[in-house]
């Protein structure tokens, strides 16, 4: 390796350093994100869920008490 190779090494290498951190950071905030997302999606479904069922429920009980 020559001097300029050593200088441009020197200069670059921590650079190199705090991008590979940074790349590392970042596909951990992705895959998070898309734990976090996964999760919201299948709350959303529970919800929707519990939502007709509780829908079904009213109607068989005001059924019940409307004898009309």
């Amino acid at each position: 390796m020559n001097e300029f190779e050593k200088f441009i090494e020197g200069r670059y290498g921590p650079h190199d350093q705090k991008q590979n951190k940074h790349d590392k950071t970042i596909k951990h905030i992705e895959k998070e994100l898309a734990l976090f997302d996964e999760a919201g999606l299948s709350f959303e479904l529970e919800i929707e869920d519990l939502a007709e069922k509780t829908e079904d429920l009213l109607k068989k009980r005001q059924a019940q008490h409307d004898p009309s």
